[in-house]
């Protein structure tokens, strides 16, 4: 998506302007895509698959891509290595130019110190929200995918599969086991408590228009899985909701539950985000209903 000129001029907060990050970014992001298809093109041509010959493996391939990154030649056409350093120089530069930007960034000082959430990341999420639109933690949730809306609850009779779906959607098509893949005989009975569930948010199809922010949902999933894995003090907001989840909901798949406590621990995040934020640019901010981390919430 194109920056307007006028927005670029304009500064949202301080010695800061968001319009620059987001443009940032995407410098970034085209520089990574372009490294990415070259270097697919290149490692087809290096294992054989696109010209005849005996090919290299996955790890010497990797090995010859570093090389040409440096400047070299693996007697691939030289075109296409130039490409390749040029992409990996560009996305380099790119990212470089984030870090820098990102330290000056109101919100940083904050996000630094919370586990899993690194420079580009921060960088990649901060590019799609704007504080000062968002009068309520509840409106980050909802641009970025995370709130929900009115649904319908499903159980399968056979294999004891729960489901949930938004309202008008029809589920009468087969289903698969709740604990194997395999497809169930059963069909899937609305529930008593069907009118009163919320639901994620499906995607659009047909070219639909979505109702939130698909880049800003994909970040926060990706922040989610590194707090994950990482081992951040969030986490322990997602392993207690597995824990209730498995206990309450033995109908649901582990895959329904992971994504659930998932989504919970993303929703404390940008609580917690919009709050040191809001605060750090002088806005004015809400009480906070939300269970929050003891460990990384703005400081009162």
């Amino acid at each position: 998506m194109a920056i307007p000129l006028q927005q670029i001029a304009q500064a949202s907060f301080g010695r800061y302007e968001l319009a620059e990050l987001r443009l940032l970014y995407q410098l970034y992001d085209e520089a990574q895509r372009a490294r990415i298809a070259n270097g697919e093109r290149l490692r087809a041509i290096l294992q054989g698959r696109s010209f005849s010959g005996a090919g290299t493996t996955r790890r010497d391939a990797d090995i010859l891509l570093k090389e040409v990154a440096a400047g070299g030649s693996v007697g691939a056409p030289s075109l296409l290595e130039r490409a390749y350093a040029r992409a990996m120089d560009d996305e380099l530069g790119a990212a470089a130019a984030l870090r820098d930007a990102i330290v000056f960034h109101p919100a940083w000082e904050w996000l630094a110190t919370v586990k899993g959430v690194g420079h580009l990341l921060a960088a990649r999420l901060l590019s799609r929200l704007d504080v000062t639109r968002a009068r309520t933690p509840s409106a980050f949730w909802a641009y970025c995918g995370l709130a929900t809306i009115p649904g319908a609850a499903f159980r399968c009779r056979v294999c004891g599969l729960e489901v949930a779906y938004p309202i008008g959607y029809d589920p009468s098509g087969p289903h698969q086991k709740r604990s194997t893949a395999g497809e169930c005989a059963g069909r899937l009975i609305p529930l008593e408590a069907a009118g009163t569930v919320r639901v994620a948010p499906r995607r659009t199809t047909l070219g639909g228009r979505s109702g939130y922010d698909a880049r800003a949902r994909e970040c926060c999933y990706l922040i989610g899985v590194s707090m994950l894995r990482c081992g951040s003090d969030y986490r322990a907001l997602y392993d207690a909701e597995r824990e209730r989840l498995a206990e309450h909901r033995p109908g649901w798949t582990p895959k329904r539950c992971h994504l659930s406590a998932l989504r919970k621990m993303e929703k404390s995040f940008l609580r917690d985000l919009w709050i040191a934020w809001r605060r750090a640019t002088g806005l004015p901010i809400v009480a906070p209903y939300y269970p929050r981390s003891e460990s990384h919430h703005p400081s009162t």
